[in-house]
């Protein structure tokens, strides 16, 4: 009897957790993504002893909201732009490490962020993400 009572019990608990957690997960947005089909070319030739040196870049950007990436797109020649002229101030030398891609990764976001911001007054733009970084 006691072990069938304690098998109910945990059956019964283990009814009462599911519900709870199936909740949370059904909480969760997709992130919604862009990817602008334009890349990026950057010509280093100045910085570069007069050698042909060129970043290409393509760009996806991730928001939290239909409406964000909507936004987002209605103001693309800006924020392309914006993207162009960052990577522009860039250097060879600074490119080429982990870490400098992923400075020019967290910068890229925060400008994206700051014209969306300006623009529209919400910056709902989660991440810049580099789909493909070319250098030669």
């Amino acid at each position: 009897m006691k072990k069938s009572l304690s098998l109910i019990t945990i059956l019964l608990m283990s009814l009462l957790v599911t519900p709870i957690h199936a909740a949370d997960e059904s909480e969760k947005t997709p992130s919604v993504y862009y990817k602008i089909e334009e890349p990026f070319t950057i010509n280093f030739v100045n910085q570069s002893q007069k050698r042909a040196r060129y970043l290409q870049i393509k760009v996806a950007l991730m928001a939290s909201s239909q409406e964000a990436m909507d936004s987002a797109v209605l103001n693309l020649p800006m924020i392309q732009d914006e993207l162009r002229t960052l990577f522009s101030q860039q250097t060879y030398e600074s490119v080429t490490t982990i870490q400098g891609r992923e400075k020019l990764d967290a910068l890229a976001t925060e400008r994206v962020q700051k014209v969306l911001q300006e623009e529209t007054g919400n910056s709902d733009i989660k991440k810049v993400y580099f789909t493909s970084f070319i250098l030669q």
